[in-house]
C-alpha cells in the first residue's frame, strides 16, 4: 500500500479559500478535511468531493498542446506551441501595436502571486489591455467603500447582535459565513433582516424579509437613511466626530422617505421603517453585501448608501459590525512596480478604462466591456490577439452573443486551460494547464490581512503545466526575459514575492493555517485618519463631484427599467435576475462529478406560482427564456418563494443553459461599468414540445 500523506492547502473552488488536509496516495487526493489550524472555514461539498473531482471529471483534462489546423485538433509539443503563440502575437504587435493583444485572467487575478507575472509580461509586451473575472464580481462595493472610508469594510459576524443580508445568498454561495450566521442566529439570538427578491433558507428565518425588485437596492438604502435620520436615531458622537458631509446627506434623503420609496421598491413602507429601526436600534449590526449589488443598475450609488448606514450607526471598525481592510492585490503590485521601475508604460489608454474609471483606479485593470468593444468594434482601438488563462470567459461574462462575435474577429487566441471548455473550442491554440493542487503558489485573501502558502499535493501529468511557468517561458520566446528575470516559481517566491510581503518562505510553511501579514484591529480611527482625502468617513464625496458624479448616494431609475425604457417593458414584462449560485458548483467548475450532479441534475430557474400559471407552465416544463440580447432555454422550477414579476436563473452552466445569452454590459459610462446580470428585463415562453432547442441572437 502507498505511503499516505497529509497537504496543507486551500479549497479554491471560491474564492474565500477554506483551509484543507489534503490526504494524497498514489499522486492523487483520497480525503480532504478542513484545516482547524486555518481560520477559514469549515469546508463545504465542493472541498469534500475533490477526490471524487479528480476521479471523474478530472479524467477529461487536456493532457497535450493543441493547435486547431483547418478545424481540426493536432497534438502538438509545448515547443511547438509557445513558439506558434510568440509569432501570431509579434504579428499582431506589428501590424497593430502592442496593446493589440489583449490577457484574460479567470480565476480571481488580485489573490493568486504567478497573476503579478502574467501582469508584468504584458506591460513588458506593451499592452495596457489586461482583463479578468473581477469585472463581474465584488469591486463595485469595494469601489464604493473606498470613496467613503478609504478601504473596504467586509461584515464581522462573530459577536454581532444583528446581520442584515443584502442582495445575497450565502449559505448557498460562501458556506462559512452562511453558517455563522445561522449560529448567530440560532445559539445567540441575533436579529436577522435579509434584502432579497426570493424567499431563501435564511429569508424564511429571518425577522424581516424585504421581497425587493432588482435594482432598486439604493432606493432602499435611501429610505433606511430617512428613517434613521429624522428619528435620530443614528450615532451621534461617531457622527459629529468622524464623518463629513452629514448635514447634506440629511437634507439629501429627505426625498427618499419609505412610502415614496415603497412604490419604487414594491416593498411596504411599514416594513421599510421596522427593517431601519431594527438596525439603528440594535448593536453591533453587521451587513452582509451580496454581489448582486455589484452587478445591478447603479450599483456603486447603492453599495455607497450602505456604507453610509454602517457609519452613521457607529457599526464602522468594530467587532460584530464591519471591519476596514485592505486586500492583497498581485497584479496591482505588478504596475506599481512597474511604474517604481521607470519602465516604459504602454502607449495608450486602455480599453475599458473610460467606461468605469473608479473601477480601473481600485481594481487595477479596466472593466471588460473594453475587450468585448475593441474585439468586436475596435474601439478605442482594435484588439487582435487574447490570451486566456484558466477562465471560460464564453459562459461566465455576460452577453455571450456579443463576446462571441467579438472573438470570431481575432486574428488569434491561445487558451490555457484544463478542459476543453467552450471558451477554448474557440481557440487556436490549447495549452494544457495544472489545476490549483498541482502547483505550490501564494494565495492572498479576501476581507482577511492574510496570506497562504498553498502547497504542492500532487504531481500534475508531464504536459501539464502551471499557470507561472507558462508566463516565464512565454516571456523567453518574446525575448522579454530581462523583465521577468526567475528561472521558475520557486525562484520567483523566495528571491522576490516573499520578501516583498515582509515574510519568507520558512514563515510561510511554518504557519500552514495562513500568515497574518497585519493585525486585526478595531476603532482604528481613534488613533488614525481614514484614508480619504479628508480623513474622515465622507458621506458627501468632494473627489466624486470634481469627477462629475454624485456626491451622495443617488438613486437613478436603472437604464433599462420600464421608466427608461417602456418600449421594452411592453416586450419583457419580467425581470431576469441571473447569477444566482448553488452550493454544488463554482461558476462553471465541477458540473460533472456525479456527487454533485445527482443533487442537482441539471439547472432549473426559479419563476413564480402565479406567474407560472397564467403561462401555462409547470415545474419540470421547459421554458425560453428572452431579452433583448439574446434567448436561452431552461427548466422551470415553480414556487411561491419569489418575487412575483422575477425570474431567477443559474449562472455557471453552457450550451442552451447558458444564462449569459440574457445579459448585458450597462451601454453608457459609469462609475465602475460593471455587468448588468440583474434587473434585466424579460419574457418567457414555455418550450413547445418538438420545437428544435437553440440559442439565438434577438
Amino acid at each position: 500500500m502507498a505511503e499516505q500523506k497529509i497537504v496543507k492547502t486551500a479549497c479554491l473552488f471560491c474564492p474565500p479559500g477554506c483551509g484543507i488536509n489534503m490526504y494524497v496516495e498514489d499522486n492523487k487526493p483520497v480525503k480532504v478535511e478542513g484545516n482547524p489550524e486555518c481560520v477559514v472555514g469549515p469546508i463545504c461539498i465542493k472541498a469534500e468531493v475533490i477526490p471524487e473531482w479528480w476521479q471523474t471529471e478530472l479524467k477529461s483534462r487536456v493532457m497535450h498542446p493543441l493547435q486547431k489546423v483547418n478545424g481540426n485538433w493536432r497534438e502538438i509539443t509545448w515547443d511547438q506551441a509557445l513558439d506558434t503563440v510568440a509569432e501570431n502575437l509579434m504579428k499582431v504587435k506589428e501590424q497593430y501595436g502592442p496593446e493589440a493583444l489583449a490577457f484574460y485572467i479567470g480565476t480571481t487575478p488580485e489573490n493568486h502571486d504567478y497573476n503579478y507575472l502574467a501582469r508584468r509580461l504584458s506591460l513588458a509586451f506593451g499592452t495596457p489591455s489586461f482583463y479578468g473575472c473581477s469585472s463581474t464580481c465584488f469591486f463595485t462595493k469595494q469601489t464604493a467603500g473606498e470613496y467613503t472610508y478609504g478601504a473596504y469594510a467586509p461584515p464581522t459576524i462573530v459577536g454581532t447582535k444583528g446581520i442584515m443580508v443584502w442582495a445575497g445568498n450565502p449559505t448557498e454561495s460562501v458556506p462559512l459565513a452562511g453558517d455563522a450566521i445561522v449560529l448567530a442566529r440560532t445559539q445567540k439570538g441575533a436579529k436577522l433582516i435579509v434584502i432579497d427578491p426570493r424567499r431563501t433558507l435564511l429569508a424564511k428565518a429571518a425577522d424581516i424579509h424585504l421581497a425587493v425588485k432588482p435594482g432598486t437596492d439604493g432606493a432602499l438604502a435611501l429610505a433606511f437613511l430617512n428613517v434613521i435620520i429624522s428619528e435620530g436615531l443614528y450615532n451621534k458622537d461617531f457622527v459629529e466626530k468622524y464623518t463629513l458631509g452629514f448635514d447634506k446627506l440629511a437634507e439629501h434623503v429627505k426625498s427618499y422617505p419609505p412610502e415614496k420609496v415603497a412604490a419604487i421598491c414594491d416593498v411596504p413602507a411599514d416594513k421599510i421603517r421596522a427593517a431601519a429601526k431594527m438596525y439603528a436600534t440594535t448593536a453591533p449590526f453587521t451587513i452582509f453585501q451580496g454581489n448582486s449589488l455589484d452587478t445591478i443598475d447603479n450599483g456603486f450609488q447603492a453599495c455607497r448608501g450602505i456604507d453610509c448606514l454602517i457609519a452613521i450607526t457607529g457599526n464602522l471598525d468594530i467587532r460584530g459590525g464591519s471591519t476596514l481592510m485592505h486586500d492583497c492585490n498581485y497584479h496591482k503590485w505588478a504596475k506599481e512596480d512597474w511604474e517604481k521601475e521607470g519602465l516604459p508604460a504602454p502607449r495608450v489608454e486602455p480599453a475599458g478604462k473610460v467606461d468605469g474609471p473608479l473601477f480601473y483606479e481600485a481594481v487595477g485593470f479596466p472593466s471588460a466591456v473594453g475587450l468585448y468593444r475593441a474585439m468586436k468594434e475596435e474601439k478605442p482601438y482594435p484588439i487582435k490577439a487574447l490570451l486566456v488563462d484558466t477562465g471560460n470567459p464564453v459562459v461566465t461574462l455576460p452577453d455571450t452573443n456579443y463576446l462571441r462575435e467579438g472573438i470570431d474577429k481575432l486574428n488569434f487566441m491561445a487558451v490555457h486551460e484544463i478542459y476543453m471548455t467552450e471558451t477554448a473550442q474557440l481557440a487556436d491554440i490549447v495549452l494544457p494547464a495544472a489545476n490549483f493542487y498541482e502547483q505550490q503558489h501564494i494565495y492572498g485573501y479576501v476581507g482577511r490581512p492574510m496570506v497562504m502558502l498553498l502547497n504542492k499535493a500532487c504531481e500534475p501529468p508531464e504536459d501539464c503545466w502551471p499557470n507561472g511557468k507558462v508566463w516565464i517561458e512565454l516571456a523567453k520566446r518574446l525575448g522579454l526575459e530581462k523583465y521577468i528575470p526567475w528561472k521558475d516559481m520557486n525562484e520567483f517566491e523566495e528571491q522576490f514575492f516573499c520578501p516583498k510581503l515582509g515574510t519568507t518562505m520558512d514563515e510561510l510553511k511554518n504557519n500552514p493555517g495562513g500568515w497574518f501579514h497585519t493585525k486585526r484591529t478595531w476603532k482604528k480611527y481613534e488613533t488614525q485618519p481614514f484614508e480619504t482625502k479628508s480623513g474622515k468617513v465622507e458621506l458627501y464625496s468632494e473627489p466624486l463631484a470634481k469627477r462629475g458624479y454624485d456626491p451622495l448616494p443617488t438613486y437613478h431609475e436603472p437604464e433599462l427599467s420600464p421608466v427608461n425604457r417602456p418600449d421594452l417593458a411592453r416586450q419583457y414584462p419580467l425581470i431576469a435576475m441571473t447569477g444566482t449560485r448553488m452550493i454544488e458548483f463554482a461558476q462553471s467548475m465541477m458540473l460533472g462529478v456525479p456527487t454533485l450532479r445527482g443533487k442537482i441534475s441539471e439547472p432549473k430557474a426559479e419563476i413564480n406560482t402565479e406567474t407560472a400559471r397564467r403561462l401555462g407552465i409547470e415545474s419540470g416544463d421547459q421554458m425560453i427564456i428572452e431579452t433583448h440580447r439574446g434567448r436561452m432555454q431552461i427548466k422551470a422550477s415553480v414556487t411561491q418563494y419569489i418575487h412575483p414579476q422575477v425570474v431567477s436563473v443559474p449562472y455557471g452552466f453552457g450550451g442552451l443553459n447558458n444564462v449569459n445569452y440574457l445579459t448585458t454590459w450597462k451601454s453608457t459610462p459609469s462609475e465602475v461599468a460593471m455587468a448588468t446580470y440583474r434587473g434585466v428585463p424579460c419574457r418567457v415562453m414555455k418550450a413547445l414540445l418538438g420545437e428544435p432547442a437553440k440559442v439565438v441572437t434577438v
